[in-house]
């Protein structure tokens, strides 16, 4: 009986693991991540958003926009922009993140609009460095994102 449990163990330590993926390499650059977008949820233009922010504020919606940078260290906010505006979009919480080569990708975001505040200065120095243009005047925080 020994024998036979010796054997089990040491036939369970050689069998090889899975290698660990970040949460970027799990998502291929075209899909979906985060929650679903509802089917409910009403569909702004970007412009739109941007032109009376105050309208939307805390207010879920659904907008697109081309990426047009990503957060190279996680994942965990991106930019978007359509012909004449744009928008800096962090992921909820960040349980959940885009791929780092999302840019120029088509992405449709449900959010809510949000200020910009306490450590998420940081994100949008970095986001600023990387654009070589300052960040969007609006944020949103996605709860879901396509990117196709």
């Amino acid at each position: 009986m020994r024998i036979f449990l010796l054997l089990v163990l040491v036939a369970s330590a050689c069998t090889k693991s899975e290698p660990s993926t970040s949460s970027a390499d799990k998502h291929p650059t075209a899909g979906h991540m985060g929650a679903p977008i509802a089917a409910t949820a009403p569909v702004v233009a970007l412009a739109t958003v941007v032109k009376d922010p105050a309208a939307y504020k805390g207010k879920t919606f659904v907008t697109t926009g081309t990426v047009t940078a990503v957060c190279q260290s996680m994942g965990c906010w991106m930019e978007i922009k359509d012909d004449t505006s744009q928008a800096h979009i962090k992921m909820a919480g960040e349980k959940f993140f885009v791929p780092k080569t999302s840019a120029g990708h088509k992405a449709r975001v449900q959010g809510t609009l949000t200020d910009v505040t306490g450590g998420e200065v940081e994100c949008a120095k970095e986001a600023s460095e990387q654009m070589g243009t300052p960040i969007a005047k609006v944020q949103l925080e996605a709860t879901g994102v396509e990117l196709d």
